[in-house]
């Protein structure tokens, strides 16, 4: 079993019901729903689980998977209570994955501390940290 922590951007506030893993939703401020999906998977690579999507909701504007076959993630808490998602980025050429997790490994609201992509623009490796409040 893999796991996995992501979140994406749909074009306007679409309705969403069929997924099987737990997630949050939340609303920009120009009307778009940004959806934070964790849990485990039996998908194997990021791209699998992107297209599964890419057939259910045809306007992706934005996303970010990390998925344990490709990058490091943890989920820290499987369970939370309240509904606020936010996002914290640390990005620095010498950002640690194993520092950030030690830092909030304790914090009841955080759900997930992953690895993403190299930042284009100034090829930093770059840590996130996933929250419920």
């Amino acid at each position: 079993m893999n796991i996995f922590a992501w979140n994406i951007t749909l074009k306007w506030n679409k309705t969403v019901t069929w997924f099987d893993f737990d997630y949050i939703e939340s609303l920009s401020k120009s009307g778009d729903k940004i959806i934070y999906f964790f849990w485990d998977t039996e998908f194997k690579k990021s791209s699998e689980i992107l297209n599964m999507f890419e057939e259910k909701f045809w306007e992706l504007k934005n996303h970010d998977i990390s998925i344990s076959t490709e990058n490091k993630v943890e989920l820290v808490n499987w369970t939370y209570e309240e509904w606020i998602y936010e996002l914290a980025t640390f990005e620095w050429e010498q950002v640690d994955f194993d520092e950030i997790m030690d830092r909030f490994w304790e914090f009841d609201e955080v759900v997930s501390v992953r690895e993403a992509e190299i930042s284009e623009r100034f090829w930093n490796k770059v840590i996130k940290v996933d929250f419920i409040y």
